[in-house]
């Protein structure tokens, strides 16, 4: 077992978790499992993940320039490009999306956050926040009916090129939810530093031009969702460490609000019936202490920090740990958790690969 070196890991082993257990400390070659962590690699920063239904089968984001959209065999722990920007790979449908120009050049398409929404009939409309080649939620529809998913490009919507946004969720009318983290001149230092710098901004289909919900400036707007009546909607705020939950009708006033004490919240994703959240430790002594501490000091912000992958309750809002890791130098950047069967998936917005573990705990029969 590694050094406990806070007083977080001593906490949740004096409440019984089951600490994870480490291997080498020293740097991991290519895929090789490390800490208790195995890998799927052959990726392009999968800074997020969402299962394809209840299937196998997981779409993985890429940040990386030209990281594109990928698909993971959750069975074969096998990734492959999902989306080439083939000929038959593209529909555009211009009526439902007027100000789009086109497809994205697939040399430079990268993606972030994710939505996926079932259509009916084993398809699916899958969303992705894109910084290049330009600013824009790009849209498209996953067949998940073959052997193997398939992917239709189908429209975008621009998005004002001083947004840098980093998450999206959508309805099931198609109305879509862009959750901004900076826009204009703001910077990672301002939301770290707890100042307001985005905002969640609405579109509706065949619309232009973007609205912005009131009363959700929120200091570094990390992850989105929806919830299941489509009421409510709840945004993870990097900077402040909470989960801030608002109406739909009316979001000038947050109906609730819940903060974390031991991570930095990065994407919050339904899993099932699990509203999952993960991030990585917000006070890590082996980068130099919390983000505003490494900011200050001039250290690299990208350090390898500690992981949590917890789930909560919205209703009433409670967290459950999950899992959680000691930094491990073959795998940081974790933002996004996701079970399926007795496995959690870790997403990473650094590495060429996607992680995973089995669950502590009882496993299903």
């Amino acid at each position: 077992m590694g050094i406990l070196r806070t007083g977080f890991w001593r906490a949740l082993l004096a409440a019984g978790f089951v600490m994870l257990a480490a291997g080498a400390a020293e740097a991991a070659p290519d895929c090789a499992p490390s800490m208790g962590l195995k890998f799927v690699c052959g990726l392009n920063e999968p800074e997020d993940l969402l299962q394809v239904g209840t299937s196998k089968w997981i779409v993985a984001s890429g940040m990386g320039k030209g990281g594109s959209i990928s698909l993971i065999d959750a069975d074969a722990k096998r990734a492959q490009r999902l989306y080439t920007g083939a000929g038959n790979q593209i529909r555009f449908d211009r009526k439902a999306f007027p100000e789009c120009a086109g497809p994205p050049d697939i040399v430079q398409f990268n993606t972030h956050g994710l939505a996926l929404r079932p259509a009916g009939n084993g398809l699916y409309r899958l969303y992705s926040v894109t910084h290049l080649p330009y600013e824009s939620i790009q849209v498209f529809v996953l067949d998940a009916r073959g052997a193997t998913p398939a992917i239709t490009w189908t429209g975008c919507v621009p998005l004002p090129k001083d947004f840098r946004t980093n998450s999206v969720t959508a309805l099931k009318d198609g109305t879509i939810l862009a959750n901004v983290q900076m826009r204009g001149s703001a910077t990672n230092a301002d939301f770290i530093n707890r100042k307001v710098t985005g905002g969640v901004y609405e579109w509706k289909p065949g619309g232009k031009g973007l609205k912005l919900l009131p009363g959700t400036e929120l200091a570094g707007n990390n992850g989105i969702e929806i919830s299941p009546d489509q009421r409510e909607f709840y945004v993870a705020v990097s900077g402040t460490q909470t989960v801030v939950i608002y109406r739909l009708a009316d979001t000038r006033t947050p109906a609730r609000q819940i903060t974390t004490p031991w991570y930095n919240l990065d994407n919050i994703h339904w899993s099932g019936d699990r509203l999952i959240a993960a991030g990585m430790m917000y006070d890590e002594p082996a980068c130099g202490g919390t983000r505003a501490q490494i900011l200050s000091a001039h250290l690299d912000l990208n350090c390898h920090r500690g992981w949590v992958a917890a789930q909560l309750d919205p209703k009433a809002m409670r967290w459950k740990i999950l899992d959680y890791g000691e930094p491990n130098p073959a795998f940081g950047g974790i933002a996004t958790g996701l079970i399926i069967g007795d496995t959690l998936w870790l997403s990473s917005f650094q590495e060429a690969k996607a992680a995973y573990l089995p669950l502590p705990g009882p496993k299903k029969k």
